[in-house]
Formats: C-alpha cells, sequence, structure tokens
C-alpha cells in the first residue's frame, strides 16, 4: 500500500530566555508608571528606573519619531531583575516588551553604557516600527490572525536585518556609544573581507552551519547606515511605508528600495559593501605568527589564553562541531582536553596555579525569571569540581594566586553592583560597593595577592581601572574613565595586559606597574582578545577572524598610550552628531505617577488565532496571554484525522502561583473505536477537566533539565450513538489523569543534529474513580546518544501501553506505534526503535528569497511494536524499517524550517508508506 500525507515532527531542544510563563513568584509586588506613551511595571524598589525608562521612551516619541512614523501603539514594558541573563525585545502575541536588567559583563559586544538606557533607545525603535507597520496587507492580516497575522505580514514583507539594524542605528544616534563605534560589532564582515571570502546576499542572510557569517544585526546596521547616508533621513521611512503595506505585492520591500533609490536592490546591497569595503581595503593585516589551525567547513574558537608554568596555554576551545572545553596547547602545537565547561551565560574564565575559575548558570526550581550565576572551580591537577552556589549573582571571578581567596563581581537588582571577596568555600571575606552606579567586570589579583584590579564603568558608558588594597579597601585610579571599552584583563608581575577599543580597532594595551604608564602592544585590523607574554616574551592574544578566534604570536610594539576617549565614530557621518549624540545627557528625568499594579489586569486577553496542523489533529486556534505572562488561554476546534472526530473547547492555565492551576472543556462529536473485531462504535463526548500542573527546571552543571509533573480531576459525558445505544447506555462517569514529564540534555554545537546525550521520559496514567472501568496506562521515551562522528545522533525509542478491555470508555490512543502503521489498538502494546541521524549535505543555498538550505540530513530506522489481545493471548507484530530525508533551512530568510518525507516498509502486512514531512506552522 503506498499513501502519501501530510505530517508535522515537533523535538525542540529549547534554551530560552524570553516570554518565560509563569516565571516570576506571586510574592512579588508589582508597581507601574503608566503614561500615554508606556506602561512600566516593575518589581518595587525600582522606582528610579522605570522614572528614567518612561522619560527616554517620551523623548524619544516626541522628538525621534519622524524618521520612521508618526503613529505611536502604546506599550507595556515589564522589568525582569532577577535574572542573570542580558536581554531585551519587543514582540507582538501579546504585544509587550522586556527588559532585562543584568547589564553584560563583555561591554566589547553591547557597550558599556547604562543597560537601562541602551534597552531603551533600543528597544523602543521597534515600538515605533510594529506601531507603524500595520498597514495595508499587514492590518489586513491582522484582522484574520490577530497579533500573528501583524507579525506574520511584517516578516514577509520587511527583513529581519532592517529591525534591528534600525534599532542598532537608533541606539548609536542617541548616545556616545551603540554598537555602530564598537570595533568588534563589523569585524565579522571585516574579516570576511579581509581574507576575500565571498558569499552571496541569500547567504549573509540566512547563516551558515559551516561558515562564520554573523547575523542579521551587522547586516542591518551597514544598510540601514548606507541608506541614509545615500539617500537621506528619510528614505527608510518610505521604504517601509510602502513595504509594509505590499505596495507592490511580491517582493514588497526589494521594490520600495529601487523605487526610492533608484537602483536596484542587488545594486544597493552591492553598492553599500562597496562603501565600507572601500573603507577596508588600505587596512593591511598585520602579519601573525598564527598558533592555532584553520579546519575546513568548520568554524572553531580558541579564547582566553592563560601561560602554565611548563609554557603550554591553557584555553576555552568550541567549535560548530564541539560544545566548549577547556585545552591545553602545549609547546609542540599538541592538545589535551582537559574537561567540558559547564553551562554559562558568558564564556569567560580566569586561571591560577592549576585552578580555573568561571561563572556558570543555574536555573531556579520553579521560577523562570530568577536564576543564578554560580562560581565553578575546577582543579586541573585532580579533576574534580567545586561549586560555590550563595543563590546570588556572580561573574566574572578570579582566584587568587595562593589559591586562598576569590574575587568576583556580584550583581543585584536596581543596576547594583559590588566586588566581593570570598573564601574558596564561599564565605564571603568583604565585600566592596559603590555609591556612584558603577558596574565592575573582571577583577583580578596582582601577582603578589595584595591588591585587585578591577574595570570599571559610569552611567555615561565611561570605561577605567582601579586598583584596590585587600587590607583597607582603599582605591588607586590605573586608567581615568574616559569613553571606550575595556575587558579581558590577565596579570605577568607588574604588568596588566588588558583589551582595550582605540580609533575603530580592539587593542592589546598594557599598564606596567613599575612605571606606571599604559603601552600599546599590538593591533590586528578585526580585533585581538585577551593576551599573555610567553616565556620567550611573544605576545599571545586571540585574534577575531572569518574562520573563528585563532591564537596568534605578536612582537609587542610598547607605543606610549595617549589618556582621552577612544570610541570614534565609524564609517559613516549621519549617526555622530553632537546634538543627538548628546540625547541620553540631556533627557532629565521626570517625576511620573507611581501605582500598584493589579495582576489581575487583563487576564483574559486573546490577541491572535490561527489554524494549526500536528498529526493527526487539524485545528483553528485563538490565543490569548496576558502581560505578565501569567495565564494563558485557547480557544479552539479540531478535527481529527484518525477517528475523524470534531472537537470545540477551551484550555487556560495560570501560572502565578508555584502549583499552577489549569482548567479543560471541550465537546466532541462522532467519536469512534473498535469495540470488538467486528464492530465499531461511535458517540459524543462532553468533557471537564481541573487540576494542577508543577514546572520543575533543575539545569545547571553539564544539563539542561526539566521535569513536569501534572495531575487532573476530569468528567466525561459519554452519548452512545447508533447501534451502541442498543447495548451502551449514555452516562457520565469522572477519572483521574497524572502525567510525568522529563527532558534532559547535554550542551549542543551548531552541526549537531541532536545534542549527544538527551532524555525524554513520559508517563501517564488515566483511570476511573467511579463504577466505569477505564484504565489506561502509557510509558514512553526517547533517548538521544552519540554517533560514529560528532555531528551523527543515535535515537533509541521506547514505550508501553496497557488498557482495560471491559469496552465501557475508550481514552485516546497516543501510543507511538512503528512508522507506517495506523490506527492499532491493542489492550498491551508495546514498542522499541532505533534511528540514526547523520547529514548529507550543508548546500548553503537558496532561490528568489523565498526559501533557504542549510543542510540536507537523513535517518535510517526500525521500528519493533506489537500488540498483545488478552481475550486470546495472541501477539501482533507491527514492524518497519525505512529511511527519511530532511531539510533544514529558512523561509523569507529568517523563519527556520525543517521539512522531509519518510518512506517505512511494513514488514507485517508488506506493502510500503511513503510520507510527505512538512511544516504548517511558520509562526513562533
Amino acid at each position: 500500500m503506498k499513501k502519501a500525507f501530510f505530517a508535522i515532527f515537533l523535538f525542540i531542544f529549547h534554551q530560552a530566555y524570553s516570554q518565560q510563563f509563569g516565571g516570576n513568584p506571586s510574592s512579588i509586588q508589582w508597581q507601574q508608571i503608566n503614561t500615554d506613551v508606556v506602561r512600566v511595571i516593575y518589581p518595587k524598589g525600582l522606582d528610579s528606573i522605570a522614572e528614567r525608562i518612561a522619560s527616554i521612551t517620551h523623548y524619544l516619541q516626541k522628538n525621534y519619531s519622524q524618521t520612521i512614523g508618526d503613529k505611536l501603539r502604546k506599550i507595556n514594558i515589564i522589568l525582569q531583575s532577577n535574572t542573570s541573563v542580558t536581554n531585551g525585545y519587543v514582540a507582538l502575541a501579546p504585544y509587550r516588551s522586556e527588559f532585562y536588567l543584568t547589564p553584560p559583563q563583555n561591554a566589547f559586544e553591547l557597550g558599556a553604557q547604562n543597560w537601562g538606557d541602551n534597552l531603551s533607545i533600543h528597544e523602543f525603535r521597534h515600538v515605533q516600527q510594529y506601531s507603524n507597520f500595520n498597514r495595508g496587507w499587514s492590518k489586513t492580516l491582522s484582522y484574520f490572525l490577530g497579533e500573528q497575522g501583524q507579525d506574520l505580514g511584517n516578516a514577509a514583507s520587511i527583513p529581519n536585518w532592517f529591525f534591528e539594524g534600525d534599532a542598532v542605528y537608533n541606539e548609536t544616534l542617541l548616545s556616545h556609544q551603540g554598537r555602530g563605534r564598537l570595533p568588534s560589532f563589523l569585524a565579522g564582515y571585516r574579516s570576511i573581507f579581509d581574507l576575500n571570502k565571498h558569499y552571496t546576499y541569500m547567504q549573509l542572510r540566512n547563516g551558515s552551519l559551516q561558515h562564520l557569517i554573523p547575523d542579521h544585526y551587522p547586516i542591518g546596521y551597514m544598510l540601514v547606515a548606507y541608506g541614509r547616508e545615500k539617500y537621506g533621513i528619510n528614505f527608510w521611512r518610505k521604504v517601509t511605508e510602502d513595504a509594509s503595506a505590499f505596495h507592490p505585492l511580491f517582493y514588497p520591500f526589494q521594490n520600495a528600495v529601487k523605487k526610492y533609490s533608484g537602483v536596484s536592490f542587488t545594486k544597493f546591497v552591492k553598492d553599500a559593501f562597496d562603501f565600507y569595503h572601500d573603507q577596508w581595503r588600505d587596512d593591511t593585516l598585520k602579519q601573525i605568527n598564527w598558533i592555532t589551525p584553520v579546519e575546513k567547513n568548520n568554524v572553531i574558537d580558541y579564547k582566553y589564553p592563560y601561560l602554565m608554568q611548563d609554557g603550554s596555554l591553557l584555553l576555552l576551545r568550541d567549535s560548530y562541531t564541539d560544545i566548549p572545553h577547556f585545552v591545553i596547547k602545549r609547546p609542540d602545537s599538541t592538545e589535551k582536553v582537559i574537561t567540558v565547561r559547564d553551562i554559562a551565560v558568558d564564556d569567560y574564565f580566569s586561571y591560577n596555579n592549576n585552578k580555573i575559575i568561571y561563572g556558570a548558570f543555574r536555573s531556579d526550581t520553579r521560577w523562570g525569571y530568577r536564576d543564578y550565576s554560580v562560581i565553578k572551580l575546577y582543579d586541573i591537577q585532580t579533576g574534580t569540581t567545586k561549586t560555590i552556589d550563595n543563590k546570588t549573582k556572580y561573574f566574572s571571578p578570579d582566584i587568587s594566586h595562593d589559591g586562598k581567596m576569590i574575587v568576583t563581581v556580584k550583581m543585584e537588582p536596581g543596576l547594583k553592583a559590588s566586588i566581593v571577596l570570598l573564601s574558596p568555600d564561599g564565605k564571603i571575606l568583604n565585600e566592596w560597593s559603590n555609591k556612584n552606579a558603577v558596574i565592575y567586570s573582571y577583577p583580578k589579583f596582582s601577582s603578589d595577592d595584595q591588591f585587585i584590579y578591577e574595570i570599571t564603568r559610569d552611567n555615561r558608558g565611561g570605561m577605567g581601572i582601579e586598583k584596590r588594597k585587600i587590607a583597607d579597601g582603599s582605591v588607586t585610579v590605573v586608567l581615568n574613565s574616559r569613553n571606550r571599552i575595556l575587558g579581558y584583563p590577565v596579570v605577568q608581575g607588574d604588568t596588566l595586559l588588558y583589551t582595550c577599543s582605540n580609533n575603530g580597532y580592539d587593542e592589546i594595551w598594557a599598564y606596567v606597574e613599575r612605571k606606571h604608564q599604559d603601552f600599546r602592544l599590538a593591533r590586528y585590523a578585526t580585533g585581538l582578545y585577551q593576551a599573555v607574554f610567553t616565556g620567550n616574551r611573544q605576545l599571545v592574544a586571540s585574534a577575531f577572524t572569518a574562520d573563528g578566534y585563532r591564537l596568534g604570536a605578536f612582537n609587542a610594539s610598547w607605543q606610549a598610550a595617549q589618556p582621552g576617549d577612544t570610541l570614534t565614530n565609524l564609517y559613516v557621518t549621519t549617526p555622530f552628531k553632537d546634538f543627538d549624540n548628546n540625547t541620553l545627557v540631556t533627557i532629565r528625568d521626570s517625576t511620573y505617577p507611581i501605582e500598584k499594579y493589579p495582576k489581575s489586569t487583563r487576564l483574559v486577553n486573546f490577541h491572535s488565532f490561527r489554524p494549526f496542523f500536528d498529526y493527526p489533529n487539524s485545528s483553528i486556534i485563538v490565543y490569548g496571554q496576558n502581560v505578565l505572562y501569567t495565564l494563558q488561554s485557547e480557544l479552539y476546534y479540531t478535527h481529527n484525522n484518525n477517528e475523524g472526530y470534531n472537537q470545540f473547547g477551551y484550555s487556560g492555565i495560570f501560572g502565578g502561583t508555584y502549583a499552577e492551576p489549569v482548567l479543560n472543556v471541550s465537546q466532541t462529536y462522532n467519536r469512534q473505536a473498535a469495540f470488538n473485531q467486528d464492530t465499531t462504535v461511535n458517540w459524543n463526548e462532553f468533557n471537564i477537566s481541573g487540576g494542577l500542573e508543577l514546572p520543575f527546571n533543575f539545569s545547571e552543571g553539564r544539563q539542561y533539565r526539566t521535569l513536569t509533573l501534572t495531575s487532573t480531576y476530569n468528567y466525561n459525558h459519554v452519548d452512545w450513538q447508533g447501534i451502541a445505544k442498543t447495548f451502551l447506555p449514555s452516562t457520565g462517569f469522572t477519572y483521574l489523569q497524572n502525567r510525568l514529564e522529563y527532558v534532559g540534555q547535554s550542551q549542543i554545537a551548531t552541526k549537531q543534529i541532536y545534542p549527544s546525550w538527551a532524555q525524554v521520559i513520559t508517563l501517564q496514567y488515566r483511570g476511573s474513580l467511579d463504577k466505569t472501568t477505564a484504565h489506561q496506562l502509557l510509558a514512553s521515551s526517547l533517548f538521544y546518544l552519540p554517533g560514529l562522528s560528532k555531528t551523527n545522533s543515535t535515537v533509541i525509542a521506547l514505550a508501553y501501553q496497557a488498557r482495560d478491555t471491559a469496552g465501557q470508555y475508550f481514552y485516546t490512543n497516543d501510543f507511538p506505534i512503528a512508522r507506517g502503521y495506523r490506527e492499532i489498538d491493542f489492550p498491551r502494546m508495546w514498542k522499541a526503535g532505533i534511528n540514526y541521524h547523520f547529514p548529507l549535505a550543508y548546500p548553503d543555498w537558496g532561490f528568489a528569497n523565498l526559501a533557504f538550505v542549510q543542510r540536507v540530513r537523513a535517518n535510517v530506522f526500525f521500528d519493533y511494536s506489537a500488540g498483545k489481545s488478552l481475550r486470546t493471548g495472541n501477539i501482533y507484530n507491527f514492524n518497519s524499517f525505512g529511511a527519511e530525508l530532511f531539510i533544514d533551512g529558512k523561509i523569507w530568510n529568517e523563519q527556520p524550517v525543517t521539512i522531509g518525507a519518510r518512506y517505512s516498509r511494513l514488514i507485517n502486512g508488506g506493502g510500503g508508506l511513503f510520507e510527505l514531512v512538512a511544516p504548517i506552522l511558520i509562526i513562533n
């Protein structure tokens, strides 16, 4: 038998740092500043930050909306202060924004200015974009699909690089920093040019699993900045007005660019890159003695070199095929893997005297918006790891040379930082804070362990270096605070090596204690990050290249460094005007009424509706979430293709309490099942259920782990139809459903199809509580194991199901029968399957800016399953083998999709089955 139909595979290994459902404990007291522009919702105690954000957004809407549009849809901004993650976003469905208020330790990527200010000028630009892009067909789609309709229309008409490029331009225009001034921000494209690598526009848009291609932020800024430079400040407003309205219907953005620039979109992009290439062309690369190799079709990073006692280099190494490891690079160029680095938000680490120390991520057991940064101390000699966990946020720790002290940065809510001195067992020995809103990063012990060097940053983004005496806490300024980026210090004798941004480059500098002077040591066109002197006084640093971070050796130049600001304006002129750049300085904080924010505000907030397909179900669903993301609701209609039934219902879950209440109500028509070998029965069914769900997160160390426990009390009323009425009475009954779901996984490298170690385990029991006999037990699991190569995966599937034979009620059949078989239901069923996934090719090819193929992969499988009749004792086998072919890629240059095909050869019953595996859901 051959048959084709559509299905969808959905298995997600997901590490998400946004929209954590039910992520805040109920003890948080929410406050609000509610104006005509924004509502800032925040935990009690963050009044000054909320007022500052409200003041900035009001000023921006009044004075800086003209270049994108004058319309404004008021936004809710939620401030999250209990996470160690640095982030911010604006989203539709529901329309809201979140600011994660922990500033980054690494200022080279996002800058050093006040983090709340930086989020405000970047994220509010997205608010202005969404407010003005709801027009034409985008607006029409919103009538049919709600907010997700506008989201779909905007994604189809305006590239994601414009959204982020325009916002980065905004942060550069309205401050003295912004990523447009940071040398590292465009280093990816500069490195591609310097190494004479050539990629098509679609390759640059979609990225690669083989080559280093920057994400959409840098290309967005480059094109947006060039467009304004060449065609005026209102160029993009005109382009996006037409494009978001789908004028014209096909390729609206490309045609709008052509309309207002007078050149084709292809030529516009080429001209833009030529504009930057001309400025990079004369800056030749300095010759480097490379220490680490390049690997074809892979990207390898060697970062944070430290000199060991035997002359070897200790490094953090990762690649597109490997998760992060600590490795030793010996003088003879051989490498020794030390250990896997635990899950971390920031990959920085320190080293002294055979001990590696770094900050690692640990989730809160229950609340997704509350997590911790703990200290990991690894002893190379003994191979043991010690964790220092005070349920706080410790960043960039260092250990003293004698191993008796640890120094670290502690971040607290409210953009507050302090320097903490700890004993190796985690006892706080001292803590130094400041009254000037200074953020600290990368503290380092002096070579005699008497002082601590610490990098500082102020609210305006000025960065400097201080030296603190441990005995009395007194501070001496080593490098005055100026508008620059500093980081990655290393102490060697009386010399402090560090990276400093200077006139468009990230260079290696050094402070020599005995001379009380700073020197410039080395420069490379695309940046040098962390350096160390080897035994022969060669300078070794991690250089950013188009093949990853590579170790290179330099001869130090020892040029005296000049004091003053070192961040400079780069490549274009329009965002660098004093009046605009002083915006954050000139904005005066206003005073707004502060009120309690009721948690019940718009609890039932339906925002979108859409079709959904998850075989065997086809559905139309109306979605709702409130702003605090504590109530999730769905109204739905479902047609089941297995049984042919139709179902209407509502489901909801409330995440504002430790145990989450759940409620489901549904009415189902025309359900059917086999009563015996000769008779099929039909019935209608009403169901209402309520219960509790407990979601736990145990992610830390080397694995992400979640455990969800659910228990619901269910009432079903069955109304038998047709012939079943003659021998089965319509009746109601109650049953209890208990469910356990566990997911655990190791870290995953870019090229890996699945993690090298992962588990997905589901246990479910449904049993009647009254005179009706109806019981069902289901156990299923997936185990992900390594394959023969780093990018291959072995997946083992196991399942077992048992049900009663009374025939008084039939629960839905969720048993994962061997592929190729349908509608198999026995009182006892079991399954064992094995899969082997492997890549076939990495085309990095697309067509018409519609679809792009990153990877073609295959899976060969064998499924053994069987069903047992309790009446006869007979066992019936349902076995199959076959192959699957998948294509991983993107639609519209940004939306990830996977499509494929499967051929199953049915061993029992003969024949084969061809299935198309196609994505139907294309909105996350």
